[in-house]
């Protein structure tokens, strides 16, 4: 089945915004399959993102862009450069960060990038990330 039009969308802003900060992209095909659950899960290829969409829209984007920040970053799994990207794409894309954290602790290495992630203040300290190459 076609991906809905605002998943799509999703990607394509995602990975504009991700350029325009002066990283590199791929040319992404995003594969979608309807779910019965409430929850979403999916997979990412070196090129290709399967997403099985769930119920619940927000928790299908946390999916979509967690499967984005593994194509953004191929090769290191769910490591230190993934949680940074993945954190900043849900931070991008004004995900509720508590349901964030929720979704991804089980993950090693989530919450230590979620700390990294935040100023003393509170504040999102993307920007240094966003200026990085992918391939670092």
């Amino acid at each position: 089945m076609a991906p809905p039009k605002w998943a799509q969308d999703l990607l394509l802003d995602a990975l504009t915004w991700w350029e325009s900060q002066g990283n590199d992209i791929p040319n992404i095909t995003l594969t979608w399959r309807r779910g019965q659950q409430s929850w979403s899960s999916g997979r990412a290829f070196c090129d290709r993102i399967v997403v099985t969409a769930g119920s619940d829209r927000i928790d299908t984007k946390v999916v979509l862009l967690h499967e984005t920040a593994h194509v953004l970053n191929p090769g290191v799994h769910h490591g230190a450069r993934f949680w940074d990207t993945a954190w900043t794409l849900y931070r991008w894309a004004r995900l509720p960060v508590r349901y964030c954290r929720q979704r991804e602790h089980e993950y090693r290495g989530a919450t230590l990038a979620y700390a990294r992630s935040r100023k003393p203040s509170g504040k999102s300290m993307t920007q240094g990330l966003d200026k990085r190459k992918t391939r670092d």
